[in-house]
């Protein structure tokens, strides 16, 4: 499976007016940055895609374990990935601030993913 290739500011990358294209452990990653930046609802086309940040992930009554698990599945959703690797995370109780790493198993390998990219 191919996609379009993104830039680093998620717009498509074009090369003397050529659309580029991604493929393998680069595109499972393009989706992994695609899927944890997107709220779940946000596009019109499909509603059911992205991350469940508002019914999962933030709130009052949401407990740190189950926001985890919930990025967790949102990553497991994305074609390509096999299982996660490793998951590292820093939680900042004053700020509320949730940071996370991970590597993800792929057909084409371990591909990587540092918050905050």
């Amino acid at each position: 499976m191919i996609d379009l290739k993104l830039d680093s500011t998620g717009d498509l990358d074009l090369q003397r007016n050529d659309l580029m294209w991604v493929d393998g452990a680069e595109r499972v990653h393009q989706q992994l940055l695609i899927k944890l930046k997107l709220w779940k609802g946000e596009w019109f086309l499909n509603t059911g895609f992205g991350t469940p940040y508002l019914e999962q992930i933030l709130g009052k009554q949401i407990t740190l374990n189950g926001a985890l698990a919930a990025l967790k599945n949102s990553i497991n959703q994305v074609d390509g990935v096999q299982e996660i690797e490793q998951f590292n995370y820093d939680f900042d109780r004053k700020t509320r601030q949730l940071n996370v790493s991970f590597s993800v198993k792929t057909p084409y390998g371990l591909v990587k993913y540092k918050g905050n990219q």
